[in-house]
C-alpha cells in the first residue's frame, strides 16, 4: 500500500473511531436526493452515511453512489455502500457494509484493499466476536427493536447492546428501531454509536432530526425515576435516592408520593400526595424526559401503590425499563409508613411488574405472610409467587449478607456487619443504586453486588447526627 493510500486509510479509521451517528438511506428521500442532503447531514452531526437502495438498476446505483461519495468527501464524513465491494470500489466510497450472510470480510478486503473500511452486521454476542476476528473495521448490533426495514428479523433486545458495550473489540453501532425517543435507552445501557434509518430519512426536517439524535446520544445519562417520599432528616427517602442515583452514574427524576416530618427517632407525621397527582407526575416524566429505570420507595397508602402500578403498565414493555420495588412498610425507627391493605396492594399489582423487589427481613415476612427468619426461604417464596427477582437485604436478622433469588437460583451476597448506628437510609441507597446499575445494563447479580457494596460504604461513611439511627452518606462513601 502506497503512502497516499495508507494516509487515506488512517484518515478513514480515525473518522470511524470518532463516529457517533450513522444514517442509512435510499438514494431518493422524501426531502430530496441523498447526495444533496449529505452536506447538511454532516453539519447536523452525522458521521457516516450509507447508501442502501435495492430499487435502482446497477447503472443508476453507481451514479448515485458516485455523487454521494463526492459529497461525503467534501463534507468530511464517511460514505459506505451496502453489500457490494465492487460498487464501493467503482464509486470511490470509503467502504462497504456487508450483511450476516452476504460474503466474507476477507473477500471484501481483498477487492477493496487495506485502506478501505469493511463493516459487518451482527446480532451481538459471538457474532460480534467473529466480526472482529474476521478483520471487520466495525460492526452493527441489532436489530435492537423490531423494525420494518428488517422484516421478520427478531429483535435482540437491550441485553445484547449492554453485552456489546462490555465485550466489543472493534467500533460498533446499535441499530434497529432507534429514534429520538429510544436513542437514550440504547445509550443508557452502553451504546455510544447508533445507526438510524427512518428517524432521519423520513423526517419532515431530516437535518433537525439528525441534530436532535446526535445531541441525545452524546449527552445521554441513565434517567432514573424515584417514586418515593420525603425524609426531612435527609437520610432516607427521595434525598437518599437522589444521592445514590447520582453516585451510581444516573440522572435522578422524581414523583413525590408522600411528605414526612421525620427525625432519626421516629416519624412525627406524614401525609400522602393525592394519588392522581402521583400518577400524573410519573406520566409527565415518562412522556417528556423518558425513563431508563424506576425505583419505588415509600408509597404511603394502597391507592398510590395502585396508581404507580398503572403508570408503570403504561410504559412500553419493549423498552425493558427495569423496575426495582423497595417495599417501604415502616421506618428505621419502627414507625408504620404504609396504610392498611398496603401489603395486599403490593402483592396484587406492583410486585408482578417488578424486575426486582428488595425487602428487608421484616418486609419479606409481611409480603409473604411467613414468619420464618430464613431469608433464603422468603426470597424463594417471593420469586416463585410473583416472577420477579427478590433480594432480602441483610442487617435485620442473623445474617449480614443479602440473599438473592432469581431464575438462576439463590445467591448469597456477602457483606460485613458494621458496628455503626448510621444506618438510616441504607435500604433506599441500596435499591436506588440497584435501579441505576440495572438501567445501565449491568447484569442483575453484578448489580446486586454493587448495590450491596455501595450501601455498606454509605453506612460506614454515615453521619452521627440526631438522637437515633444517623443518616447514611453515600456521597462521602469510598
Amino acid at each position: 500500500m502506497g503512502v497516499i493510500a495508507a494516509a487515506a486509510g488512517a484518515r478513514r479509521r480515525a473518522r470511524l473511531d470518532d463516529a457517533r451517528l450513522y444514517v442509512v438511506s435510499e438514494a431518493r428521500t422524501p426531502s430530496g436526493r441523498l447526495a444533496a442532503l449529505i452536506p447538511g447531514l454532516a453539519r447536523a452531526g452525522v458521521d457516516v452515511v450509507q447508501l442502501r437502495d435495492r430499487r435502482l438498476d446497477p447503472a443508476g446505483l453507481r451514479e448515485e453512489a458516485r455523487a454521494c461519495a463526492a459529497a461525503a468527501d467534501a463534507a468530511g464524513v464517511l460514505f459506505i455502500v451496502n453489500d457490494s465491494p465492487e460498487l464501493a470500489r467503482a464509486s470511490g466510497a470509503d467502504g462497504v457494509h456487508i450483511g450476516q450472510a452476504d460474503g466474507a470480510v476477507a473477500a471484501a478486503r481483498a477487492l477493496l484493499g487495506p485502506d478501505r473500511i469493511v463493516g459487518r452486521s451482527t446480532r451481538g454476542g459471538a457474532m460480534l466476536d467473529r466480526a472482529a476476528a474476521e478483520g471487520a473495521d466495525y460492526a452493527s448490533v441489532g436489530p435492537v427493536w423490531e423494525t420494518p426495514t428488517k422484516p421478520g428479523r427478531p429483535a435482540v433486545g437491550l441485553a445484547a447492546v449492554a453485552d456489546a458495550a462490555r465485550r466489543a473489540r472493534i467500533p460498533w453501532f446499535a441499530i434497529g428501531g432507534i429514534d429520538a425517543r429510544r436513542v437514550g435507552r440504547v445509550a443508557a445501557v452502553g451504546a455510544t454509536r447508533c445507526v438510524v434509518v427512518r428517524a432521519v430519512r423520513d423526517a419532515l426536517d431530516p437535518l433537525g432530526a439528525a441534530a436532535l439524535l446526535r445531541e441525545r446520544l452524546v449527552g445521554a445519562v441513565p434517567r432514573i425515576l424515584s417514586v418515593a417520599s420525603t425524609d426531612s432528616g435527609g437520610g432516607a427517602g427521595l434525598l437518599a435516592d437522589v444521592k445514590a442515583i447520582v453516585r451510581a452514574g444516573g440522572f435522578p427524576l422524581c414523583a413525590v408520593a408522600a411528605v414526612t416530618a421525620q427525625t432519626t427517632i421516629g416519624v412525627d407525621a406524614h401525609a400522602p400526595i393525592d394519588a392522581d397527582l402521583v400518577r400524573r407526575q410519573v406520566a409527565a416524566v415518562a412522556g417528556d424526559l423518558g425513563i431508563d429505570g424506576v425505583k419505588t420507595g415509600m408509597l404511603a397508602v394502597p391507592a398510590i401503590v395502585e396508581v404507580v402500578a398503572e403508570a408503570l403498565a403504561a410504559l412500553d414493555p419493549a423498552d425493558e425499563v427495569p423496575v426495582v420495588v423497595d417495599p417501604v412498610l415502616r421506618a428505621e425507627s419502627g414507625a408504620s409508613l404504609m396504610g392498611d391493605g398496603g401489603e395486599a396492594a403490593y402483592r396484587r399489582v406492583l410486585l408482578p411488574r417488578a424486575r426486582v423487589v428488595t425487602p428487608n427481613l421484616f418486609e419479606a415476612q409481611a409480603l409473604t405472610g411467613i414468619a420464618a427468619d430464613d431469608p433464603e426461604r422468603l426470597a424463594r417464596e417471593i420469586h416463585g409467587r410473583y416472577g420477579c427477582a427478590a433480594i432480602v437485604t441483610g442487617g435485620h436478622g442473623a445474617r449480614s449478607s443479602d440473599t438473592l433469588c432469581d431464575d438462576a437460583g439463590v445467591l448469597e451476597i456477602p457483606g460485613p456487619r458494621l458496628d455503626a448506628r448510621t444506618t438510616h437510609g441504607a435500604g433506599c441507597t441500596h435499591s436506588s443504586t440497584l435501579a441505576t446499575l440495572l438501567a445501565r445494563g449491568v447484569p442483575l447479580r453484578e448489580a446486586a453486588a454493587g448495590a450491596k457494596a455501595t450501601a455498606t460504604g454509605a453506612v460506614a461513611a454515615g453521619r452521627p447526627l440526631g438522637a437515633g439511627a444517623g443518616p447514611v452518606d453515600v456521597v462521602a462513601a469510598r
